[in-house]
């Protein structure tokens, strides 16, 4: 994103406060990572290896953002951040993708899409909240106390009563491991979004605001978090496969991971923008409101275990998020 750009989406976005700007991010992050993960899910119905899944996923991203970043480059209008701040990117990038994403699909098969979420939500809630606390000195009002503790109670209900038991793509569920790969995921995305909230944040730890020429852009952190998945994914795969099986998948699984891709990358644009402005933990407890629609998509669209507690989980979800848009 050129500085030219930046000025102008500055001024734009100055008419609400960054809590509010963050807030809305926050939520349309959510939004278009349902769609991402929902999709997702859906191949792990397909004979395919999670190393391509998350590599053309990813890839996407890199295709779609790198070029222009190229071309702004060439013109003397982009701006790359300091070295520290590409070294801590890139440790954000493993830390994502390497110890979160493959543990998420590898969940995803185990124990489905409605158990694995509200696993990976709760564990990331309490991993964010202490990672925020101790690391990143952000505090936990009675706001954000009150909203964590009605989403933890949530996301107990919604995987851990009627919905345990049953089949996933025609295999025995296999709990113990299921729910050993969503915390692993969960450590790993609060990993990545510590990481990258103490690089791009706006302000400074004592309270200064950043220049514009101290700002990591956007598409900086898009291009470098998930390339660190293009690179390692993809080589896993090559090793493992050869190169014959990057092109093997049949046309319905391109369908589906495209589809993700995109939503993906829309997700992580608007996170990034969100944990600018807002607290890892806060971002993380609205990010909670997809919790609730992909129980949903695995209960209805891919016939996972469905229980009475589920309509209660969904409803303290829903009011978690509420209190969450009101906290400091």
């Amino acid at each position: 994103m050129s500085v030219e750009s930046e000025k102008s989406k500055g001024s734009f976005l100055q008419r609400w406060s960054p809590q509010t700007v963050g807030f809305g991010c926050a939520l349309c992050s959510a939004v278009c990572y349902t769609v991402s993960l929902g999709s997702m899910r859906g191949l792990t119905n397909y004979d395919v290896s999670p190393y391509w899944s998350l590599t053309i996923k990813e890839l996407t991203i890199v295709i779609c953002v790198l070029p222009v970043i190229i071309y702004l480059w060439a013109r003397g209008k982009y701006r790359f951040p300091k070295w520290g701040a590409v070294w801590a990117l890139i440790a954000a990038g493993v830390s994502c993708e390497v110890v979160g994403s493959i543990p998420h699909l590898l969940a995803y098969a185990a124990i489905g899409i409605a158990i694995a979420t509200v696993v990976i939500q709760a564990s990331q809630l309490i991993f964010s909240s202490i990672v925020g606390a101790v690391w990143l000195k952000e505090r936990i009002s009675v706001s954000k106390f009150v909203a964590l503790a009605l989403l933890i109670v949530a996301v107990a209900l919604l995987g851990f009563s009627d919905t345990n038991g049953g089949q996933i793509a025609g295999k025995d569920m296999r709990l113990g491991l299921g729910i050993f790969l969503s915390a692993l995921t969960a450590l790993g995305y609060a990993g990545q979004l510590s990481i990258m909230r103490r690089v791009i944040r706006d302000e400074e730890p004592d309270g200064r605001e950043k220049s514009e020429a101290e700002r990591v852009p956007t598409s900086f952190v898009m291009v470098a978090v998930v390339g660190v998945g293009v690179v390692v994914c993809g080589a896993l795969l090559t090793l493992q496969e050869g190169f014959r099986v990057w092109i093997e998948p049949p046309a319905a699984c391109w369908k589906i991971v495209l589809t993700a891709g995109v939503a993906n990358m829309l997700g992580f644009f608007f996170q990034i923008e969100g944990l600018r402005r807002l607290y890892v933990l806060k971002q993380t407890l609205v990010a909670t409101a997809q919790t609730a629609t992909l129980c949903l998509l695995g209960i209805f669209l891919f016939g996972e275990p469905f229980g009475w507690t589920t309509g209660l989980g969904i409803a303290l979800v829903i009011a978690g998020v509420v209190v969450s848009g009101f906290s400091k």
